[in-house]
């Protein structure tokens, strides 16, 4: 504290009539992670939601929270009480601590600290960045020394590190090569660092060339082109059969007996069905570390126990009720076990984590977006395998087979598909045919939206398309999906003025005929036809 109030004393910045506060920032699992920030007594919880996103978190327009004390401020929000627009001064003053979520799905989690107030203003800015970490060394993975680049590894969703040296040899995809960002959220959803952006928050003086090197995009640039059929699968390309039996073999192999004498516990403590319901979890999340992961049971860290709770476990596509509930209190027992049969050392450390993470993982499990995203997916497979989507029978018949694939089960097994088409007609856990083609018109206009800096665009597109599907006309069942995902696209564009009026329209216009591989005069007309659905819908007159 100490050093920064002589560094900030010594700036010649302009002192203020109230003092301005000196914030900490920590990544919660990454301690190695962290930012000082200078900001004035009028800067907002939005402001400083803004810095973090630019420095360190921003990919994809995900939705975050700081919470205070026992508030909760949510970005989006316009509500008095739950806006991220109120004050820093009186909310949080010197000795405060608070927290940030930033992604309520891939979370990442910060802590923050008021450390002090000095009467010294940011020059130019309501916050400004006055310190950071410096990178932490990551070991390269082929030779051990220092690594400058990260390549995500579509075969087994892991993040691999390599020096320059080392990097060629490795035969990179360049889509999926990144140099290191020093930020908490690195190898997490889409996350790329962007100079442009986070040198915006910097003291005078700094340029985007500062925190990036030349030397090593250049590197990036010569990379020579990946070939995608050098690819063994990815997550749009599942393992097979084959892979996820050898994944299991993988597992039984170190820690088989183990595992079976903890399935036999649990029966004796709590029954054959939650016996049966703690081997399946336990197995599943074994495969998920062992095999999509490549890490062993002494491997096991306290991030990737949560990557493995929150990415993949959360995307289990039908389950019992009883598993939400106890998936992460069985797992806990699991790594208890687990320590006092020798087999890992910081069972303590991995299952405080778990239940840290298991509101997130709840969410995840339950989210909206995620069986959104699952219909869409499913609807499209379901065109490029030849169903027509007007055979409702053949259109279930064909869900209920990926579902079952998708959860990991046999979908041969006759018992078993009685029982899912039970719990289709049932519990109404399947959707008809007009539900699936509504999630894959806001699937793909979501796919389009992930290019724009414009985070309100995705919620227009999803407010448009569900106006459309409560009509009494029911429009969204009939026509070319994309041609529908499209104008939804320009209308919710053009309602904020992305798209212009006038002859030829914009650049972004022609980017969605381009993306939907549609003439953009046909998504014009039906945009217009779209209008005569909604009222106050953006017209196509251009």
């Amino acid at each position: 504290m100490r050093h920064v109030e002589g560094c900030l004393r010594s700036s010649g910045w302009p002192a203020g009539e109230k003092p301005s506060l000196i914030i900490t920032i920590q990544g919660r699992h990454d301690r190695s992670y962290w930012l000082v920030v200078l900001a004035r007594p009028d800067a907002t919880l939005e402001d400083l939601d803004s810095l973090i996103r630019d420095v360190w978190v921003e990919c994809c327009g995900h939705m975050s929270a700081f919470s205070i004390g026992k508030e909760s401020y949510l970005s989006g929000e316009d509500e008095p009480g739950t806006s991220m627009a109120i004050p820093l001064s009186g909310l949080v003053p010197p000795g405060s601590t608070f927290s940030y979520e930033y992604d309520f799905g891939s979370t990442t989690e910060l802590d923050l600290k008021v450390i002090g107030a000095i009467p010294i203003m940011p020059p130019e800015k309501p916050i400004c960045l006055i310190a950071r970490n410096n990178p932490p060394p990551f070991p390269c993975d082929a030779c051990g020394n220092q690594a400058e680049f990260s390549l995500f590894d579509d075969e087994d969703g892991t993040l691999r590190f390599f020096c320059r040296e080392c990097l060629v040899s490795a035969e990179p995809d360049p889509e999926c090569t990144e140099i290191i960002e020093n930020s908490p959220r690195t190898g997490i959803c889409g996350y790329v660092e962007d100079p442009d952006a986070a040198v915006y928050w910097y003291p005078p003086g700094w340029n985007a060339e500062d925190l990036a090197s030349p030397e090593l995009e250049e590197i990036l640039k010569k990379l020579p082109e990946f070939d995608p059929d050098d690819c063994i699968y990815t997550f749009e390309d599942p393992p097979g059969d084959a892979e996820v039996q050898a994944m299991m073999d993988a597992v039984c192999a170190d820690i088989g007996p183990e595992i079976e004498a903890f399935i036999a516990d649990e029966r004796a403590a709590h029954g054959e069905f939650y016996g049966a319901l703690a081997g399946e979890t336990v197995m599943e999340f074994c495969v998920f570390t062992y095999g999509l992961r490549g890490k062993t049971i002494r491997e096991w860290d306290a991030r990737l126990v949560r990557t493995c709770l929150i990415e993949e476990m959360a995307q289990n596509p039908i389950f019992p009720e009883e598993w939400l509930e106890n998936a992460v209190p069985i797992l806990c027992r699991f790594l208890s076990s687990m320590e006092a049969a020798g087999r890992l050392q910081n069972a303590a450390e991995l299952i405080a984590v778990l239940k840290e993470a298991e509101p997130a993982f709840r969410a995840a499990a339950t989210s909206p977006e995620k069986y959104r995203d699952l219909s869409g997916r499913i609807f499209q497979r379901a065109l490029d395998a030849g169903v027509d989507p007007e055979d409702e029978r053949a259109l279930m018949n064909f869900v209920q087979r990926e579902v079952v694939v998708m959860a990991g089960m046999d979908p041969d097994d006759a018992d078993l598909i009685e029982k899912i088409e039970y719990l289709f007609k049932d519990d109404g856990i399947a959707p008809n045919s007009g539900d699936l083609r509504v999630s894959a018109i806001l699937f793909r206009c979501e796919e389009f939206c992930a290019r724009l800096e414009d985070g309100t665009i995705p919620g227009r597109c999803g407010a448009i398309v569900g106006d459309l599907a409560a009509h009494p006309a029911a429009p969204l069942s009939r026509g070319d999906e994309d041609l529908w995902s499209a104008a939804v696209v320009y209308a919710a564009c053009r309602d904020v003025g992305l798209i212009r009026p006038g002859k030829g329209g914009t650049p972004l216009a022609r980017e969605i005929g381009s993306f939907f591989d549609l003439e953009p005069s046909s998504v014009r007309n039906k945009v217009a036809a779209l209008k005569k659905y909604l009222t106050g819908t953006p017209g196509a007159e251009d």
